[in-house]
């Protein structure tokens, strides 16, 4: 895995204080615009994606709380394998153990609390190891969390290493993702996500899909930002007038009705293409196709977010999902991927395809860098009033209602 940080932005603004713009006026804020009609909506104020008050609620009312998206399977599939993660202060690892289960353990040795794998440390962030190794006191555990041995311990009265293990936090798989909670009375995803899997997401059959692509980036800009950017079609027009606009117009993309745990949005392609497919059957697409769907799939791309932060690009022939954890009031983590089929990777020019899919979504994805990155400067600014939304945004206005729950649940 490879990190990008985004160019910086050639835009300066001078610090905007919200001292005038408390949090309690913040949450009134983002009430009163989801209570709009759709048609009537407006972005957010600038403190919402600014302040450490508001990330602080959203550290206890959502990250805290919620299902995260960690992981695919596919990152983590022999015994021994391990992934470094970083939950809103919680450092994790996404393990599989020798029996094979995918676990979500603490990084924090029960011996003195040393995070076992700090970053920056000797061990890179993805990999394989038989033993997790304690740098500090050489305490020693397993891939399943059990320990393993504790060098002189043999005074400390009492002391029994079988019943020392790390902590192991409530996760499930879901459509090949790992998820996690902090939250012991979090309802079960098939639950949560049960609309979503049986009306969109269950054709493409994801857990069988294989993780091909990923790249780290550290953002300076609020995780709301990258979030409200990704669900909205309206930016094709400029940022990506280049590179997805052409195949992907704006104009034509429109979003599903509103449920509690998710939004999505159709994104037809042009409509030559869509004839085209139509006529002949053929995907028309780089890579191989998911075999579960039908050719109607093939006539639009789609973008989902499974509320708070599970967001999928799905296409035909691959899905890009991404990895969003807030770092800072003002900065997050975003890590991109890309999933295929795996008769993909059986081609005989997926390598040439490889490095060819890889260079585009590097690509279209520097120009979302970009924007988001230019965007927190605007929030910045004196200036800064927030303005209305199109209707090719009306999934940032969904959002703006699953906030506002949250806000009134904490009421």
């Amino acid at each position: 895995m490879t990190t990008l940080t985004p160019p910086p932005s050639t835009y300066s603004f001078p610090g905007k204080s919200i001292a005038s713009e408390g949090i309690d006026s913040l949450f009134a804020q983002v009430v009163e615009a989801a209570s709009l009609p759709s048609g009537q909506s407006r972005s957010c104020p600038a403190g919402v994606y600014t302040s450490p008050e508001f990330l602080d609620f959203e550290t206890r009312s959502i990250f805290r709380r919620e299902w995260i998206s960690l992981a695919h399977v596919s990152q983590v599939p022999e015994p021994g394998d391990y992934l470094r993660v970083d939950l809103c202060g919680e450092p994790m690892l996404v393990t599989r153990g020798k029996d094979g289960i995918v676990r979500v353990l603490s990084r924090v040795c029960r011996h003195r609390g040393m995070d076992l794998m700090p970053e920056g440390g000797s061990l890179p962030d993805q990999g394989n190891q038989r033993v997790i190794l304690c740098p500090y006191h050489l305490w020693s555990y397993d891939l399943n969390g059990r320990m393993l041995g504790a060098p002189e311990m043999q005074q400390a009265e009492g002391f029994d290493r079988s019943e020392v293990c790390l902590h192991e936090f409530r996760s499930e798989i879901w459509e090949g993702f790992v998820f996690v909670t902090l939250n012991d009375e979090a309802p079960p995803l098939a639950e949560k996500f049960s609309r979503l899997h049986r009306d969109y997401l269950a054709k493409w059959n994801m857990g069988e899909a294989r993780l091909v692509w990923d790249q780290h980036w550290d953002c300076g800009f609020n995780w709301k930002i990258l979030l409200e950017n990704f669900m909205e079609a309206y930016h094709h027009l400029g940022a990506h007038r280049k590179t997805l606009e052409p195949f992907l117009p704006a104009k034509g993309c429109w979003t599903v009705p509103e449920d509690p745990d998710f939004s999505a949005m159709h994104l037809p392609l042009r409509p030559d293409l869509v004839e085209t497919i139509r006529s002949t059957g053929d995907a028309g697409t780089t890579m191989t196709p998911f075999p579960g769907l039908g050719v109607e799939d093939y006539t639009e791309w789609w973008v989902f977010l499974g509320y708070p932060t599970f967001l999928l690009f799905t296409a035909p022939d691959r899905v890009y999902w991404y990895r969003l954890l807030p770092t800072g009031p003002e900065t997050c983590s975003l890590t991109t991927t890309m999933l295929v089929h795996p008769a993909t990777m059986e081609r005989e020019d997926y390598a040439e395809l490889h490095e060819k899919e890889v260079e585009a979504a590097v690509n279209f994805h520097l120009e979302d860098m970009e924007v988001c990155a230019a965007t927190q400067n605007g929030m910045r600014s004196s200036a800064y009033e927030p303005g209305r939304l199109s209707h090719l945004e009306e999934p940032i206005w969904l959002f703006q209602r699953y906030l506002a729950a949250k806000i009134r649940e904490q009421a």
